[in-house]
């Protein structure tokens, strides 16, 4: 069967990243026909996404775009900037047009951007998938094939299936979420491990400090691969952070609760516990690879 992208003839991402970048190019990879545009205010991303052939044409003003062509518009900026796109784009969008968006917060920012596109449709949405790299040059094709796609619609509609036909055509595997449970289940595998990742690297920076050796120097694969998503980008992260910050604060409560267990059944040499937390945290772990 012929993919047809929701049916959607041209699209604009606005915010030429990692996740935007990797988009286009899938797109084009896939087979879509349509007419691909890339807005960014960075001029230099704009040409770097012409240059590798991911857009077929690219804007740092919106006046520009040619918005009686664009009927889907993607928006890949971080998503303290969601707001602010969505009052800026809503008085060019065709009437029928889509918004959507790759965002990793839902919640309360759903229903603001429902109001402020009004009556323009706005689908949120979320691939699960990425890498610490930022820019399009690190864009990646296929990087949601195989990949959940988590869809946080009220009710489903003829744009919201359109929305899901396009991830599924890119190879998603899309799932439907209420925009709040989304933001406690990523806060929780997602937001945290970041949190965390971040934290482990700045305890080593204050231990490297209070020796007077440069651990990092120390540092094996296992350090390396725990840490990795400590080089994502500190704008995205700072912004997911204080976007979904209770269910942010909420589960770096819990790991603090586990830290401290953890930490007292060393301090009391208590085998039998340690080994159980050990144990039982190695098999969940395992699961995953099933």
């Amino acid at each position: 069967m012929e993919k047809e992208f929701g049916k959607f003839k041209g699209i604009l991402i606005i915010g030429l990243g990692l996740i935007g970048g990797s988009i286009t190019i899938s797109l084009k990879n896939s087979g879509y026909r349509g007419k691909i545009y890339g807005f960014d205010l960075s001029a230099e991303r704009v040409k770097k996404a012409i240059q590798l052939q991911a857009i077929d044409e690219g804007f740092t003003s919106l006046k520009e775009v040619p918005w009686e062509n664009v009927d889907l518009v993607i928006i890949a900026t971080p998503v303290k900037r969601f707001e602010e796109v969505a009052k800026k784009i809503k008085p060019y969008l065709k009437k029928g047009s889509v918004v959507t968006d790759v965002g990793s917060v839902k919640g309360d920012l759903v229903e603001k951007l429902q109001k402020i596109l009004s009556p323009i449709k706005f689908v949120g949405a979320h691939p699960i998938a990425g890498t610490e790299k930022e820019g399009v040059e690190n864009a990646v094709v296929g990087l949601f094939k195989g990949k959940k796609l988590i869809l946080t619609v009220d009710k489903e509609d003829k744009d919201t299936k359109r929305v899901e036909q396009f991830w599924r055509d890119l190879g998603s595997k899309v799932e439907v979420m209420d925009p709040y449970t989304h933001d406690f289940v990523f806060a929780s595998v997602s937001h945290l491990p970041h949190a965390v990742a971040f934290a482990l690297v700045d305890a080593l920076i204050e231990l490297s400090e209070e020796v007077g050796i440069d651990l990092f120097l120390y540092s094996g694969a296992g350090f390396k691969d725990f840490t990795r998503i400590a080089a994502s980008s500190p704008v995205v992260w700072k912004d997911i952070f204080l976007e979904n910050k209770e269910n942010v604060l909420y589960t770096i409560d819990r790991f603090i609760k586990s830290m401290e267990k953890l930490k007292e059944f060393i301090e009391k040499e208590d085998e039998k516990n340690l080994l159980k937390l050990l144990s039982e945290s190695r098999e969940k772990r395992l699961s995953l690879d099933k």
